[in-house]
This record gives C-alpha cells, sequence and structure tokens, in this order.
C-alpha cells in the first residue's frame, strides 16, 4: 500500500464506485440532529398540546378514580399494560418522525446504498498502530472539536433564546399542567427553530469537511491507477491465449467451409485455396478457406472427405493465395483462370452424372 504522501492521483470511476457500493461515501452527523431539530420546531406546538392534553386527562383521571387500580397482583400487569398502550398512542407520531426524518438523511447522504460492509469484522482494525493514528489523527481531532463547539453552540443559542424569558421559566414550577404546556408551547419551539437552524450550518460546513477528507482518502498513487488498469484490461499472457483460441476457432470454421467447395486449388502442397461460385450470391467465385502449409494439408484432406475436387495449379494457387481474401471474391484479374477450371470441373461433374443417368435407365439384355 502506497503512503499518503505518494497518493497524488485523483480517484478513479472503479474506485470511487468500489468505495460507494461499500457504503463509504461523505456523510454528515450533524445533518440527522438539524432536520430533527427543525422537525421538532414545527410540530412541537401543536403536538405538545395534544400530547400534554392526553397525558393530564390519563393522570387526572387515575388518581381521581381509585377504583381502577387493581387490587390483585394479576391485574397490575393488565392495568400497566393500558397505561402503557396509550403512553405509546401519544408517543407514536413523534418517534414515527423521528425515524423518517433520521432514516431518509441517512438514506439521502448513503445515496440509496444499503450495505453491511461496515459490520464485517475486520483485523486491521485491530492494529495498535492503525488505531493510534485513527484515535491521534485529523478526523479524531475534527470530531473533537465539532462536539466541544456544538456544546458552546447550544449554550449560546439556549441562552440568547430564553434570556428574556427567565421569570417565566422560574415560574415553571408554580404552573399548573396546562398552564405549563403553554410555555412549552410558546418557548420551545423557538429554541429547536434557533438551535436547528444553527447545527443546519455545522451540518453543511461539516458535510463539506467530510467530502474533501473522503476525496482525499479515495487518492490513489500512480502504481494504483497501474495495476487498477492493468485489472481492468486483464493479463497481457492470457489475453493472447484468448486471441489466440479466437483465430483457431475462426480458422477452424474457415478450414470446415472447404468441405463446400466446388473445387479446391493447390501448390499442391504448400497453398490450398476452396472456391465456389453460386451466381444467386455473388457474380464471381468467392473464396471459401484458404492456407498455407498444415493449414493447406487440412483443407485438402476436409474436401477430399466431401468429395470436393482438388486440383493442382500452381500459379493460380500462389495468385489466390496472395491476392484474394477468404469471404470475398476473387480478384477480376484471375477470373479466367478461375473460370477455366471451375468450367472443367463442371464438366467432369456433368458427364458423370449423365454416365450415372445412361447406367440408370439402361435396360437389362435378355
Amino acid at each position: 500500500m502506497a503512503d499518503d504522501q505518494e497518493r497524488t492521483e485523483q480517484a478513479t470511476p472503479k474506485r470511487r464506485e468500489d468505495a460507494h457500493r461499500k457504503g463509504q461515501v461523505p456523510r454528515s452527523r450533524e445533518l440527522p440532529t438539524a432536520l430533527l431539530l427543525l422537525a421538532g420546531a414545527v410540530i412541537t406546538g401543536p403536538m405538545a398540546e395534544a400530547m400534554g392534553r392526553g397525558l393530564v386527562d390519563l393522570t387526572g383521571y387515575t388518581l381521581a378514580n381509585p377504583a381502577v387500580f387493581p387490587s390483585d397482583v394479576p391485574n397490575v400487569a393488565v392495568w400497566l399494560r393500558s397505561i402503557l398502550t396509550e403512553m405509546v398512542m401519544l408517543l407514536a407520531a413523534p418517534l414515527a418522525l423521528a425515524v423518517l426524518v433520521t432514516g431518509g438523511t441517512g438514506a439521502l447522504q448513503a445515496r440509496g446504498v444499503l450495505t453491511f460492509e461496515p459490520l464485517k469484522p475486520q483485523w486491521e482494525r485491530l492494529s495498535p498502530a492503525k488505531n493510534a493514528k485513527r484515535i491521534l489523527g485529523v478526523q479524531a481531532v475534527a470530531e473533537l472539536a465539532k462536539s466541544v463547539l456544538k456544546l458552546g453552540i447550544v449554550g449560546l443559542v439556549g441562552w440568547r433564546t430564553l434570556r428574556g424569558s427567565t421569570e417565566d421559566i422560574f415560574a415553571l414550577a408554580q404552573q399548573s399542567p396546562l398552564g405549563l404546556l403553554a410555555v412549552i408551547r410558546e418557548y420551545v419551539p423557538r429554541l429547536l427553530l434557533s438551535t436547528g437552524l444553527v447545527f443546519l450550518l455545522l451540518a453543511l460546513a461539516d458535510y463539506g469537511f467530510q467530502v474533501w477528507q473522503h476525496e482525499k482518502q479515495l487518492r490513489m498513487s500512480r502504481e494504483e491507477i497501474r495495476r487498477e488498469r492493468k485489472e481492468a484490461e486483464g493479463d497481457p499472457m492470457v489475453k493472447t491465449r484468448m486471441r489466440a483460441m479466437a483465430r483457431a476457432m475462426t480458422r477452424n470454421r474457415m478450414i470446415a467451409k472447404a468441405s463446400e467447395a466446388d473445387v479446391v486449388v493447390t501448390n499442391p502442397t504448400h497453398i490450398a485455396v476452396a472456391l465456389k461460385y453460386d451466381p444467386e450470391v455473388a457474380p464471381a467465385p468467392i473464396v471459401l478457406a484458404m492456407g498455407q502449409r498444415k493449414v493447406a494439408q487440412r483443407i485438402k484432406q476436409i474436401a477430399l472427405d466431401a468429395g470436393v475436387p482438388v486440383v493442382e495449379n500452381k500459379p493460380l494457387a500462389r495468385g489466390l493465395f496472395a491476392s484474394a481474401k477468404v469471404g470475398s471474391v476473387i480478384p477480376a484479374e484471375l477470373y479466367v483462370a478461375v473460370a477455366e477450371v471451375l468450367a472443367f470441373i463442371f464438366h467432369q461433374r456433368q458427364r458423370a452424372r449423365s454416365e450415372q443417368y445412361r447406367r440408370s435407365t439402361r435396360r437389362p439384355e435378355a
């Protein structure tokens, strides 16, 4: 692994994709807190009254009616369950909002990636050297500074928000439950709003720092980039073998087409060219297969096995091998020479068919 001083290159798209897949994305821990505070500022007023009145009614009814207290132990559980049910119903909405805000913020920062990679055990985390570097590193110092700053900001914002309301706050002990709700409805949203806005500014600044830190951690050395490129392109030796296999497969398919030829022109031992003429396909004969030495011998053997005529014509074989291409029509300057060979082959084929026909129609002598 290269040292940080050697990581001078920007991360490649593959490096970024791998980090994203592992859940290594820049994220601010302050953003969920800020959004929770702002959401609390919005809902505290209307929900505090509903929750407070529910608690007051539940407490008042329970205390004003001693008969609702169970006299035996089994009924205590039933009574407690009913009380807890009421409490859960009162707290369900704020808890659901908290889960929604926290989960949505996390998914937004993770860009929709759900991974359990960070939960997997990693032995390098047990390294004292790496742990010391992590604890005493820039990230740890930044987190400590943020914690101290947050503490100071919360205290300062709370003091500035409530400094003109000290008398009301000190009088809370003498307030009735409904009076207490009125104070909460008046001051808590203001406190949450001001604190939430400050935390939002902190979250934006922290997110910028996290992006910078993330980019720094993703940097690569030139050796890492070369290694990644090599892995992406594949081992040169493997690629060479694959290309050789592809060429061999192409060559085998070409040689197999010799069985479809009308004639094979040979050198006779060094060169073999398989030709086929079909006026409905092309205006001139097409080269189906062509090769020299071992390939030529295989072409000849396949042609002989398929009953394709093999004609020895050294000048024509050399001319075709030098100027023709497999899968294409023959060059124009070789039309006459190839036509003579094909005419001879077709004539021989026609004679053989005629002779076979005469034999098949000859009447046996009495």
